[in-house]
């Protein structure tokens, strides 16, 4: 971390801003709720499914640090947070909602680009998880645990729709 901080330049420091917001609840939401209206309920299943996921990337990360209550690092913050540290809200919700997205433009789209979606899902969810890191606001382990619950939340979802669409 004191590595990181020590390597902080004024131009880096204005690309981590901008990307950090790409996972802020603020910028989330209204893109989750147009991207659905942009969908006109086509598959309602996977519209339902964007928000389940949405909502529980929102609320997952701030019921594990009332559990863990670690405090931010130590180091010099780049932004002033007064929450807990672990996990990270943004990168947890970033993973969970372009990846969602991604997976869902990238249904009926021909394989290299179906796997260019997802890949970049993921990089932005990566480059957010980058940015908490370098703006002092979390640990590494903040970030990989938030991406973690992302995945594990929906993985857990898309078992419990596969269960469900086999009982139809």
């Amino acid at each position: 971390m004191q590595a990181i901080a020590g390597g902080r330049d004024t131009t880096l420091t204005s690309v981590a801003w901008v990307v950090t917001e790409a996972g802020s609840f603020v910028l989330l939401a209204p893109l989750s709720i147009a991207f659905l209206l942009l969908r006109r309920w086509k598959r309602p299943a996977d519209d339902i499914a964007l928000v389940v996921i949405a909502a529980g990337s929102a609320v997952l990360p701030l019921v594990v640090k009332v559990i863990v209550a670690r405090p931010r690092p130590t180091i010099e913050h780049l932004s002033h947070l007064s929450s807990l540290s672990f996990p990270s809200e943004h990168t947890t919700q970033a993973a969970a909602i372009y990846l969602t997205i991604a997976i869902m433009l990238s249904q009926g789209l021909a394989r290299g680009w179906r796997e260019a979606a997802i890949v970049l899902g993921i990089v932005i969810a990566l480059a957010v998880a980058w940015s908490r890191v370098y703006l002092g606001v979390h640990y590494p382990t903040d970030v990989i645990a938030g991406y973690l619950a992302a995945m594990a939340w929906m993985s857990g979802l898309a078992v419990l729709y596969a269960g469900l669409a086999r009982h139809d």
